[in-house]
């Protein structure tokens, strides 16, 4: 009876080893072979018995050995080509387990090839592939364990594109910016609304407020792919910033001028707040702003000129220049780096587009400047230049003279020695520009509105180009000559810098006595008197006097020289 017993079990356990290996509808997992071989275990031995155990044993130590082989190609460092993996998977494809690693691996490859053609199917496309599609392919292409040949060739294209992007934020973008590389190149579409950009400028102190570069040009971020989408949205911003920065001189030039008297509650400037004693006008937009908010222009420099006209007065506020603005030659430079790049940048987009917009400007101007009646204008500037140069050289030698003399009697009673080094510095350019203001009148010349109103428009047009161009400083210069000289402007410019200057020489002065209190105070450590003494000295025989000369009655044979 026991007999029949054992070889019931035996036969049951026999009978469910073969129909869970002979399955055809799917592999066995592991689980279920140690659970069969815990079973069999219990099972009375048999050579039928033994010999499926062996197999269940063989079975699962060469699953668990594939097993390992997988999970070190997904977690290895040194990641394995597709090639490699396919042999690996097809390989393991003949084992009659349910294997997991073996599975994850062969999604993986599946991700990879996909990975592979969506790559190929980029850089085979009818333009450049942008750089976000870039950086989305890399992010995934590094997440798979799969080593991909042509991941290497993308992150150095990325890193390529970006290295571009810093060259160019350095070259346009002001230091702690509030604005991105992408809304300096592009036109300011809403330059009417003073709000707005008060609010761009402010928004460092509120994260959040920052545009993405979709919305600097209106455009999605699939009508960001398309370059003709981009070049239509850009040319629709440039209509939009004329006709808003139009509105908005309109606007600011029906404002009271600000002084002591203006009404409770009125707000100028980048800070909005109430109104200084001094003021600055914006010549872009006509605003006020505070010169203790914003970088007012300097009019001292190593050599004044007596041409009013030439001084470098004109003031753009910070929201109407929003970036370093280089020259055109710079941005050349940019644009020839930016066509080696196989991949598309919207700022490299929008930086074509702005070139092509600052030369369009430029002929413009150029053929503006070359018309007869500017020429003639700008002869007789020049002419009036020359006279004022030559008159004002036998005054600028007085002023040096006598500042010279009153430098050096003041320094003589200080005990001081009149050096000519010192006294080179005796008439500085502030004081040469203060001797020019009470001479100042004019218009130095005058132009007809037929010649002075598309100069004036060319100008404005000129002023929104956040590009530098010599042409742009030729046209503000001849409509400088053409007014009054801004003499209240003028004196308002040298006093901000003259107090400039005393603040900085006060700082140094303060430096200085620190410096002298610290060695009364013996701060710092007492040399010894052998480095107090001059290197010669200090080189020189003890035994000898300052000179190095012998004392006399000495034999200078005795050294082995004869005399």
């Amino acid at each position: 009876m026991e007999l029949l017993e054992r070889q019931v079990q035996q036969s049951v356990w026999l009978e469910e080893v073969k129909q869970t290996l002979r399955s055809p509808q799917e592999k066995v997992a592991l689980s279920v072979m140690r659970a069969l071989i815990t079973s069999g275990r219990g099972v009375a031995p048999s050579p039928a018995v033994d010999k499926a155990m062996a197999e269940l044993q063989e079975l699962i130590t060469i699953a668990q050995r594939w097993e390992e082989k997988a999970q070190m190609c997904l977690e290895a460092r040194q990641k394995h080509p597709p090639a490699t993996l396919e042999a690996i998977i097809k390989e393991a494809e003949n084992i009659p387990v349910h294997l997991p690693n073996i599975l994850s691996l062969k999604e993986a490859l599946s991700k990879a090839q996909a990975w592979i053609a969506d790559v190929e199917e980029i850089q085979n496309g009818d333009h450049y592939p942008c750089l976000d599609d870039l950086e989305g392919l890399v992010a995934v292409g590094r997440d798979l364990p799969v080593h991909l040949e042509e991941l290497r060739h993308l992150e150095v294209q990325v890193a390529t594109a970006h290295s571009w992007r810093e060259k160019a934020s350095k070259t346009f973008l002001k230091k702690n910016s509030c604005y991105t590389l992408l809304e300096v190149l592009c036109p300011c579409a809403d330059a009417d609304s003073d709000s707005v950009k008060r609010t761009k400028w402010q928004r460092e102190k509120e994260p959040g407020l920052y545009k993405s570069d979709t919305e600097s040009l209106g455009l999605s971020a699939q009508d960001l792919r398309d370059p003709g989408s981009v070049i239509i949205a850009f040319k629709e911003g440039e209509q939009k910033e004329k006709a808003g920065i139009l509105r908005l001189r309109q606007s600011n030039t029906q404002k009271p001028v600000p002084s002591a008297h203006s009404p409770p509650g009125s707000q100028y400037c980048v800070c909005s707040q109430p109104p200084a004693s001094a003021m600055l006008q914006c010549e872009l937009c006509q605003d006020w702003f505070h010169p203790t908010c914003v970088a007012w222009p300097r009019l001292g420099n190593p050599r004044p000129s007596p041409a009013w006209w030439e001084w470098d007065a004109k003031f753009l506020c910070p929201l109407c220049q929003r970036s370093r603005r280089p020259r055109l030659e710079t941005i050349l430079a940019l644009l020839v780096a930016l066509q080696k790049l196989p991949v598309r940048l919207p700022e490299g987009e929008a930086l074509q587009c702005l070139t092509e917009r600052a030369i369009t400007w430029q002929d413009r101007a150029r053929q503006l400047l070359a018309s007869s009646e500017v020429v003639a204008a700008l002869e007789r500037l020049e002419g009036l230049r020359q006279r004022l140069l030559r008159d004002s050289t036998k005054e600028a030698g007085a002023l040096k003279e006598s500042s010279c003399n009153e430098q050096t009697k003041v320094s003589l009673e200080n005990g001081d020695s009149a050096t000519p080094e010192k006294n080179s510095t005796c008439a500085s350019d502030l004081e040469m520009l203060c001797s020019y203001l009470p001479q100042l009148h004019g218009p130095a010349l005058e132009l007809p509105d037929a010649t002075r109103l598309p100069l004036e428009e060319l100008l404005m047009e000129g002023d929104l180009l956040e590009v530098t161009l010599d042409e742009s400083q030729s046209i503000w210069r001849l409509l400088q000559a053409a007014c009054a000289p801004q003499v209240d402007k003028f004196h308002q410019l040298l006093d901000l810098e003259q107090a400039e200057r005393r603040g900085t020489r006060g700082r140094g002065r303060d430096s200085e006595r620190r410096r002298k209190r610290k060695m009364e105070r013996g701060d710092y450590p007492t040399l010894p008197k052998e480095e107090l003494e001059p290197k010669k000295i200090r080189g020189a025989d003890p035994a000898l006097p300052q000179g190095g000369a012998p004392p006399a009655g000495t034999d200078c044979s005795q050294n082995g020289v004869g005399l």
